[in-house]
């Protein structure tokens, strides 16, 4: 095991090499590629493992110890001694961070389901989330070095923190794979459809802006971006009543200072000042208000990013002024959107709702980039549809990640001004070879 090893820090003195963690380890990730951690069962990894209840537990304490330790290995063997962090930042860095993404696509196309599971379960699982914010960490730092030493060698602007922008840069790798290893999004059906969108957007954030060639004139009278409209519902029928309403509010409010898996029903209908039979007339269950809740808040997101057509975008200064308009999440809607980027992984009527919205901002951003490409506003780059995709869920999990209050993306206002510079970047920005 290497040094630098991800493997969990165990209070026992196992290192994961025995021949029963190692079947432990394989049964459970042959097991993930159709069954979700949530549904699996520490029976059926035994099953597996051909082992003992007794020899399973002398091991693992249970399937989530089981996850953080089988993780480990497999970034274990993904990078081994040729991970970025391997070299002083330099030239030799920049290209073996080239060679990593090709380790990152390697790695996910092999291991997804071990690395989904540990993405839907790392907001519920302290010990999950612990293990993979250090494999996270390490990447953020390394590429944070790489930025500041560009930066000081005069190839890279000044810009937001290094370290903000290293973190933006490794979560959307983390969520673009994620995407695409779930088929959750049509426009990026395979983890091979994300890589050169992504050495895109690190160019734009690193450098601001893409090597572009034989640049077309501005047209000035090109025709402006057709923005097809999309409905986004604030509320099924029937939830116009004022007890509906008045459920809805309470939730919103209290939520404001608790997490949705911490909210019970009981407290919402105290809040409310109605009875549990009112409540269960018009939800299901508290998930199913909180989706309502959520597609409120998203017709003003969807809005948001939508009115980028409606704007100067050949000015810098009315662009960032759009994209701070769009991640407005003042009033009752922030904590609905913060609640919803945590959840909606392992909810599937939320995650339905989500990808409604993503898929309604990826068709807005994608007629704007077409638009702009044949206006020779924006350089050409990456497929229009997949390049809008994956810059898109970079942002959203920079945001996710600011709102969960990650290292470097603890203010939210500070995330928001770089990802206003880091969508013009993306977009218009160009940079000489």
């Amino acid at each position: 095991m290497s040094q630098g090893s991800f493997v969990r820090r165990r209070p026992r003195e196992f290192d994961g090499t025995s021949s029963a963690e190692q079947a432990v380890f394989d049964a459970t990730e042959q097991l993930l590629v159709d069954t979700s951690l949530q549904d699996l069962t520490v029976a059926q990894i035994l099953r597996g493992a051909g082992l003992s209840r007794a020899n399973f537990y002398h091991y693992f304490a249970n399937k989530y110890d089981v996850l953080v330790a089988l993780v480990g290995r497999v970034f274990d063997q993904s990078y081994g001694e040729d991970a970025p962090w391997a070299s002083t930042p330099g030239r030799d860095r920049a290209r073996q961070m080239g060679s990593s993404l090709a380790h990152t696509l390697a790695m996910w196309s092999e291991h997804g389901a071990v690395i989904c599971a540990v993405i839907e379960h790392m907001h519920s699982q302290p010990a999950v989330g612990a293990a993979w914010q250090r494999m996270f960490a390490r990447f953020v730092d390394t590429v944070t070095e790489q930025v500041r030493f560009e930066r000081e060698s005069g190839r890279a602007p000044d810009g937001a923190p290094a370290d903000m922008v290293a973190t933006l840069l490794v979560g959307a790798v983390e969520r673009a794979f994620y995407v695409s290893s779930r088929g959750l999004d049509p426009r990026l059906p395979s983890v091979g459809d994300v890589a050169d969108s992504l050495r895109a957007l690190n160019e734009a954030a690193i450098y601001g802006g893409r090597v572009a060639e034989n640049i077309a004139d501005v047209d000035p009278d090109a025709p402006p971006v057709a923005v097809a409209a999309v409905a986004m519902a604030h509320a099924e029928e029937g939830l116009d009543s004022d007890t509906a309403q008045g459920i809805l509010r309470a939730m919103s409010e209290l939520l404001v200072d608790q997490t949705l898996a911490e909210l019970s029903v009981a407290r919402v209908l105290e809040k409310a000042g109605t009875s549990r039979a009112s409540f269960y007339f018009y939800f299901r269950s508290k998930e199913d208000a909180f989706v309502v809740l959520f597609r409120q808040a998203a017709a003003q997101i969807v809005a948001g990013l939508s009115g980028m057509a409606d704007v100067d975008r050949s000015d810098p200064t009315a662009l960032l002024a759009q994209v701070g308009e769009w991640l407005n999440l003042e009033g009752f809607a922030g904590p609905v959107i913060r609640n919803a980027v945590h959840e909606w992984p392992r909810l599937p009527e939320l995650r339905a709702e989500y990808l409604t919205a993503m898929s309604a901002m990826e068709s807005a951003l994608i007629a704007i980039i077409e638009t702009d490409r044949k206006r020779g506003l924006s350089p050409d780059g990456p497929p229009a549809e997949q390049y809008a995709a994956t810059l898109l869920w970079a942002i959203e999990r920079a945001v996710a990640g600011s709102l969960a209050g990650e290292e470097h993306l603890e203010d939210l206002q500070s995330v928001t001004g770089m990802v206003g510079m880091f969508l013009y970047a993306a977009l218009y920005g160009r940079r000489e070879g």
